[in-house]
Order: structure tokens, then sequence, then C-alpha cells
């Protein structure tokens, strides 16, 4: 969805004294996240069950990765999720799937929501999981309960993301 803007860019960087191919814009784009070390954007991060992780943290974002999730084939669907405590947190948990389990963490820095207090905002919209601090024990935990059909899903915050192991 980023791409009209991207190429736009080039366009107007090509009319102002810049040489950029088509050849090299392809190159680049299928490179981008090698090339930025840009990470966490639908991210794959594991097989069997697959687990994906991405930074969405707004609505706009949440809300066209929970269609990404949702067109997806699975048996059970897990949610690793932390925020921060500055967004508009019911807009988004509103956007949450009920049908979900969910491992609500938070990331170690102090703008993190608390898990708890994530927790029990979370039950306010009929989403139900456990609390796990960290976010490395939560995805630990979501793999020891989750069969290989199934999908596991963390985000909620670039932080979040940003603690994975091995990322």
């Amino acid at each position: 969805k980023n791409l009209a803007g991207v190429l736009a860019v080039v366009e107007l960087l090509n009319e102002n004294g810049f040489s950029i191919s088509d050849d090299q814009v392809r190159r680049a784009l299928c490179s981008t996240a090698s090339l930025t070390g840009l990470k966490g954007r639908w991210q794959r991060v594991g097989e069997y069950p697959l687990m994906i992780c991405d930074t969405a943290h707004n609505e706009g974002g949440v809300k066209e990765v929970m269609q990404q999730i949702l067109s997806q084939q699975f048996e059970q669907l897990y949610i690793v999720w932390g925020c921060v405590n500055d967004k508009e947190i019911n807009t988004i948990l509103s956007l949450l799937p009920k049908t979900a389990y969910y491992f609500f963490c938070q990331a170690k820095i102090p703008r993190a929501m608390k898990a708890t207090e994530l927790y029990f905002q979370a039950t306010q919209f009929g989403l139900k999981g456990e609390i796990i601090q960290d976010v490395n024990g939560a995805i630990s935990k979501a793999k020891k309960v989750s069969s290989p059909k199934d999908f596991i899903f963390i985000g909620g915050s670039t932080f979040v993301v940003a603690e994975i192991d091995n990322l």
C-alpha cells in the first residue's frame, strides 16, 4: 500500500537531478528489509506453527494486519500482544479477534502499558488470555500450547517486536 508513495518520490527525485532506474527500484523493493534493516513488517519468525510479527500499532496498521491474519489458514490463533500507554487502546482492542487466545506482555520501556492493565482493558472487549510480562516468555508459552497447524502473531508495539530474541 505504500508503493504508490515510494514510486512518486522516485519520480520526483528523478525530476530533480537524480537518476534512479526502474531496475534499481525493482531491486531495492525486493531487498527492502536487508537494505534498511527494517524488521517486523509481517515478518515470519517461525513455522509449524506459523509465527509472524508486525510492528503495526495504530488503527490503520492494526486493521490491515488483522485482515492479513484472518486471510491465513490455521486451527487456533494465539496473539502475543503488548502496547505503550499513550495509544488509543480502546480503538485498538476493538479491532482484535475475540476468537484468539492472548498472551498479554509488556516491553521493557517506561512507556509500556503494564501487562496487568492491558489484560484488564482487553477483558472489557471480550478478549481472553493470560498475563506473561516478558515478550519472549509469552512467545515461549504460545509455542508450548500451540500445534503445528496454529498461528502465532506477535505485535501491538514496535517495542514488543524489538524485544523478540533472534529477530
